[in-house]
């Protein structure tokens, strides 16, 4: 569940509607649920992993792009995500809950940036 939430994280980044409209994507440093440090984000969508490495960018209009520039897919204004041949994936909503495709609970971020897993187990941060 954990490289899952990750994976979300990475590929959305971000929370329209409960940030403003600059702050496109979550800008800071990840950790996983033992503390360890699982890479960033820094102010202009650039993502790296723990080892520094760039593996992609978030642009201000949702789209997300591998290393490569290769398009990856995309999050709306009204936070439904879509994947790269533009299917739905699911969706945030405005309390920070994530729901997949079919509409199942997946987990949430609190106001402090914490992410929890459906069952309400903590998952990591962003810092």
């Amino acid at each position: 569940m954990f490289q899952r939430l990750i994976a979300i994280l990475f590929s959305v980044l971000a929370v329209f509607f409960s940030q403003t409209a600059l702050a496109h994507h979550e800008v800071g440093r990840y950790y996983d649920h033992h503390g360890q440090y699982q890479g960033r984000v820094d102010s202009n969508g650039r993502m790296y992993d723990q080892a520094g490495r760039y593996m992609g960018r978030q642009e201000a209009n949702g789209r997300q792009y591998d290393r490569t520039g290769r398009y990856q897919g995309r999050i709306d204004q009204n936070g439904r995500m879509y994947d790269e041949s533009g299917r739905y994936q699911g969706r945030i909503d405005s309390n920070g809950r994530y729901y997949d495709r079919s509409g199942k609970y997946m987990g949430r971020r609190d106001e402090n940036g914490r992410y929890y897993d459906n069952a309400g187990r903590y998952q990591g941060r962003v810092q």
